[in-house]
């Protein structure tokens, strides 16, 4: 695979100032040709509108998909279908129930939504766009704690989150989640089903990529979490940084995309937060240097343990990394 996609977000200058909610004020899908290295900004959203805040719009294109004839991508409180390569705006849709979207997926012909900001997934009718179905991350009853008659993409911020979930995934019978919260992934038509993903470790979690007959998830600190999709059983840790040089922070680690044996996995830029426990993990680490500072797409053969490439993106490209996806004219 020559050209990859990437997904993600531009920060404001003042972005710690203003909070939760107002960090990034444009988004951004790349596309990398590995083998040359260039990168370029091919589609980007730097006004917000009638589906955001009227002021301080948090704008980021976040975990996409790629169809046969184009790429699903979500921003926080709207859904678009891109055609490719022309990436003409072909349908949207967005709801008031949309809050800091984090992610997107078609399955089994229907479209998911993990509208991160409610604790929720949202199923919808691919033909209509229709919700079908709403899912609380928590097995409770999607409004238990938010009202239906709210409309969120005007509100910034929803935090604290009850389970915060990121990712969406079909494993088995069963749809699946990814819960930063709970630091796990779990059924969502029964939420007994788990995978515990950190294990106590007090780490973010993200993705689940069924992959060769295996799940895998990323953890913010740069370890790639191997778990049996039937039993939900753990089979091993790989940590990303045992390939590099010295122990020092990359960035945070989520976007995982696999490409045959080669699996691209990204890393945001890390920024000033307030809520300084979101990044506690990084004094586990020798060193901070020039690689927290920018985001990064890294190549691994994760089966030999190696690293074969990386691409580093300057200050004007990208920030913030949601996922990685093929182009959609490779994937047919």
């Amino acid at each position: 695979m020559s050209k990859i996609l990437i997904s993600g977000g531009i920060e404001r200058e003042n972005g710690q100032e203003l909070g939760e909610g107002k960090y990034y004020k444009g988004a951004r899908l790349l596309r990398l040709d590995t083998e040359t290295g260039k990168v370029e900004v091919i589609l980007h959203k730097d006004e917000g509108g009638e589906n955001y805040p009227d002021e301080h719009p948090n704008l980021q294109f976040t975990a996409g998909c790629v169809v046969e004839d184009g790429i699903w991508l979500p921003t926080d409180t709207e859904v678009g279908f891109y055609s490719y390569p022309d990436l003409e705006l072909k349908r949207s849709f967005s709801y008031p129930f949309f809050h800091n979207i984090h992610h997107i997926n078609v399955i089994d012909g229907e479209i998911f939504v993990v509208s991160t900001g409610l604790d929720m997934v949202i199923r919808f009718d691919l033909e209509s766009l229709q919700p079908l179905q709403f899912m609380n991350a928590e097995g409770k009853d999607a409004w238990f704690r938010f009202s239906p008659k709210v409309d969120y993409r005007k509100i910034h911020s929803t935090r604290p989150h009850d389970s915060h979930p990121n990712y969406v995934f079909k494993n088995g019978d069963c749809y699946w989640v990814t819960r930063c919260t709970q630091e796990d992934a779990v059924c969502l038509s029964d939420v007994s089903r788990r995978i515990d993903i950190s294990r106590g470790r007090n780490i973010s979690v993200h993705d689940g990529v069924l992959h060769d007959g295996l799940l895998y998830f990323t953890t913010v600190d740069g370890i790639v979490v191997v778990a049996d999709p039937e039993s939900g059983k753990i089979v091993e840790d790989i940590n990303l940084l045992d390939f590099e040089p010295r122990r020092t922070v990359k960035g945070w680690c989520r976007g995982l995309m696999f490409d045959g044996d080669v699996a691209y996995i990204a890393y945001s830029r890390l920024r000033a937060t307030r809520n300084k426990g979101k990044i506690a993990w990084i004094n586990n680490f020798v060193s901070r240097d020039q690689g927290a500072r920018y985001a990064t797409v890294a190549a691994y053969d994760l089966k030999r343990r190696k690293k074969l490439d990386e691409w580093v993106f300057g200050e004007d490209l990208i920030h913030a990394i949601y996922t990685v996806l093929p182009e959609p004219s490779t994937s047919r």
